[in-house]
């Protein structure tokens, strides 16, 4: 069963956050946050990939999509590969437009670490298929007259599966909440 940890804080600080209208959550069960996370993936479609060989780090924006808390990335290739084939352990990031100067405490986000597996398309197809019904895309590749063409070409396919979480949403009372597997 996956841990949570809320951080602690003292009554000064948390009157402070109130008298700013912020209220943070002071218990919550391990499915209740899971949703919460699953619903934040939900409601993006872009993260920061960070992969690491020999020493030297890369992180890459991408597309994703996802089921629950796990995560799939589609690619036609490209230097994570070669890192996530020397390397599984992978971390990424995913966070909202923050204008501080409009609100200070509006930032919200989360971090993840985890482990990345990768297969191609063509070598797993009933997998490709299975994962592939959570994939957001099929309307715009079909209204863009892309289908066949995407069909064609033998993606790789990531996937991460989330090994630690740190999430931060003060607006929604979570302050830097951390779940483990």
């Amino acid at each position: 069963m996956p841990n949570i940890l809320l951080p602690s804080l003292s009554q000064a600080r948390r009157e402070s956050f109130a008298a700013r209208g912020i209220y943070l959550v002071e218990s919550i069960t391990a499915p209740e946050f899971e949703q919460v996370i699953a619903d934040y993936l939900n409601r993006h479609n872009v993260l920061h990939l960070a992969t690491c060989r020999n020493n030297e780090v890369r992180s890459t924006t991408l597309e994703y999509f996802n089921n629950g808390l796990t995560v799939y990335i589609v690619s036609e290739g490209g230097g994570k590969l070669a890192n996530l084939k020397a390397n599984p352990q992978v971390s990424y990031t995913i966070a909202d437009p923050y204008s501080p100067e409009k609100d200070f405490f509006g930032a919200s986000g989360l971090q993840v670490w985890g482990r990345g597996t990768v297969f191609r398309k063509n070598d797993a197809p009933e997998m490709f298929a299975s994962i592939n019904r959570y994939a957001r895309t099929a309307d715009s590749l079909e209204q863009q007259d892309l289908k066949a063409k995407a069909a064609a070409v033998n993606f790789y396919v990531i996937t991460i599966a989330p090994d630690k979480i740190i999430y931060l949403n003060y607006r929604q009372g979570y302050r830097k909440v951390k779940w483990e597997r």
